[in-house]
C-alpha cells in the first residue's frame, strides 16, 4: 500500500537500540487499557498510532481500516505526518487487489508480516505523499540491514473470523536500521491486541450510528407523522360536526375519528419510549416511593373516571427511599393503567403493597399491583413486557406500555416481573412486581 518509509540519512544522531520482547511487555500491558477502551475508531486508531510509535520508536507509520460499504482500505491515522501531507495521506483508497501486492511469500518475515523492499527507482504514481526524501529513492541498497527510502513493513490485522479489516504499515523507525526478529515479533503481538481493539470500536461506532438513525426516525413520528395525523383528527371532527352526514357515515367518522386518536397516542408513547431508553439514568436520586405510587394513583383515575375502581394501598407507616428520577411515575401508571384495562368486571379493584426484597448483596423495595382481571398465561409472562409482542391482543394491545415499564426499571437497575395473583391460577388474575434498589432518604 503506501509504499514508504522515510529515508536515512547521513550524519543522523546515534538513537539507542530496539528493546527486547521481554522489556516491551510491561509497557505494552500498560497502555492495552487506554486502546481497549470503547469510542470512536478514528480515536482509537490514533491512541493505536502513537502507542507503536513510541514503544518501537517509529518516526512515521499509517493505519488503514477496511470500509465495508465501499469496499476497499482506507488510511484512517497516521503518525509522522503533518500539514498537507497528513491530509493527502488520508484521502488514500485502496483496493484489496492492491494491498494483496504487498502479500507476497518472498517479502514475508512473519505470520501476517511483510517487509517490502521494491527495486531502487521504483515508485507507484500517486504515493508520493508517503516518502520523505525523494532524491534517495534511487539510491543502490549496500547493507541490508539498513533501511532505505523504498521500504515499508505491513503488519496485517484480522478479526476474529480471519479476515483482513487493516493494516499497520511502519514507514521509517528511528534507527534507520531494519528491525530484529525479536522486535518484528512484538510488533506482530501488538497488531493482533490492536485488532480486537478495532472490532470494538467498529461494533461501537455501528451502535452509536444505529442510535442516531433512530433517534432521527424517532423524530419523524414524534413530529412529522403526528402532524399530519393531528390534520386528519381536525379534519374527522369537522367532518363529524357538518349538518346533512347520516348516521351510517357519522359511524364510521366516529369510528375514524378514535383509530386516528389512538395512533396519537401510540405516537406519544413510542416516542417517550425512545426517550426513557435514551436518557432513562440521567439525573438519578432518591425518590419516595409512597408519593410516587399516590400520584401514579391520582392520575389513573382522572384518566377512568367513568369506572368505579378501588384503590387498596397499604403504605404503613414506613418511607420507601429508592434510586430514580421524574420518570418513574410512568413505572406505576403503566401498570395500573393495565390493571384497569383487563379487568372486566363492572367493579375494578387493584391492591398496592411494598415489601422487601433482597437479591444478594443488594437490597431493594418491591413494589406489588395485584390485579382481579382476566391473567396472563404462564407461556405469556416471560414476554409480556417485549417492545411489540403478537399475540392476544386482550393481553399486549399495542405492547408500549410495559415495554416503556421494563426501560425504565433496567435503567434504575431494578427487576421486573409477573406471577399469578393466586398461584396457579392465571385466569383469577396478576400481579406485577417491581423491585427498585434501596436509597438514603433526603
Amino acid at each position: 500500500m503506501m509504499q514508504n518509509a522515510t529515508a536515512r540519512t547521513k550524519g543522523r544522531a546515534a538513537v539507542k537500540p530496539y528493546k527486547t520482547p521481554p522489556q516491551f511487555a510491561g509497557e505494552m500491558l500498560s497502555v492495552l487499557s487506554d486502546i481497549m477502551s470503547v469510542e470512536h475508531v478514528d480515536s482509537v486508531l490514533r491512541k493505536i498510532a502513537g502507542t507503536i510509535a513510541e514503544l518501537f520508536s517509529l518516526r512515521r507509520l499509517v493505519i488503514g481500516v477496511f470500509d465495508e460499504n465501499e469496499g476497499v482500505f482506507r488510511v484512517r491515522a497516521v503518525y509522522g505526518y503533518e500539514g498537507d501531507r497528513e491530509k493527502k495521506i488520508k484521502k488514500f483508497t485502496y483496493t484489496p487487489e492492491r494491498l494483496n501486492m504487498d502479500l507476497d511469500e518472498r517479502y514475508k518475515i512473519a505470520e501476517d508480516v511483510y517487509l517490502v523492499r521494491p527495486p531502487p527507482g521504483e515508485i507507484l504514481k500517486g504515493e508520493e505523499a508517503f516518502y520523505s526524501h525523494l532524491e534517495d529513492i534511487s539510491r543502490p541498497r549496500a547493507d541490508p540491514r539498513v533501511w532505505h527510502e523504498l521500504d515499508y513493513i505491513r503488519f496485517v490485522i484480522k478479526n476474529r473470523d480471519g479476515a483482513q479489516i487493516g493494516f499497520i504499515e511502519v514507514n521509517e523507525p528511528k534507527s534507520d536500521t531494519i528491525p530484529d526478529a525479536a522486535t518484528i515479533e512484538a510488533m506482530r503481538i501488538f497488531s493482533q491486541l490492536a485488532s480486537v481493539a478495532i472490532e470494538n470500536a467498529t461494533v461501537y461506532q455501528k451502535q452509536v450510528e444505529i442510535a442516531q438513525r433512530s433517534k432521527f426516525l424517532g423524530d419523524i413520528i414524534a413530529h412529522d407523522i403526528n402532524n399530519y395525523n393531528q390534520a386528519v383528527t381536525s379534519y374527522l371532527a369537522m367532518a363529524l360536526s357538518s349538518k346533512g352526514v347520516d348516521q351510517k357515515v357519522s359511524n364510521y367518522l366516529e369510528r375514524a375519528s378514535v383509530s386516528a386518536w389512538n395512533i396519537s397516542g401510540l405516537i406519544q408513547r413510542a416516542n417517550k419510549l425512545m426517550r426513557i431508553e435514551q436518557e432513562g439514568t440521567e439525573n438519578l436520586g432518591p425518590l419516595e416511593l409512597g408519593e410516587v405510587l399516590k400520584e401514579s394513583i391520582a392520575e389513573v383515575s382522572r384518566n377512568h373516571s367513568e369506572k368505579d375502581v378501588k384503590f387498596d394501598l397499604k403504605l404503613g407507616q414506613h418511607r420507601y427511599f429508592v434510586t430514580g428520577n421524574e420518570l418513574a411515575n410512568e413505572i406505576f401508571t403503566n401498570i395500573i393503567e393495565n390493571a384497569i384495562e383487563y379487568d372486566p368486571h363492572e367493579k375494578v379493584t387493584v391492591e398496592i403493597g411494598v415489601g422487601e426484597f433482597t437479591v444478594e448483596p443488594r437490597k431493594y423495595w418491591c413494589v406489588s399491583v395485584a390485579d382481579h382481571g382476566i391473567g396472563i398465561p404462564d407461556s405469556k409472562k416471560n414476554v409480556v413486557f417485549g417492545r411489540f409482542s403478537s399475540g392476544d391482543e386482550r393481553l399486549y394491545g399495542s405492547g408500549i406500555g410495559l415495554s416503556i415499564v421494563r426501560a425504565i426499571v433496567e435503567a434504575y437497575h431494578g427487576l421486573v416481573w409477573v406471577e399469578d395473583r393466586v398461584p396457579g391460577e392465571p385466569s383469577k388474575g396478576s400481579v406485577f412486581r417491581v423491585a427498585l434498589p434501596m436509597a438514603m432518604g433526603k
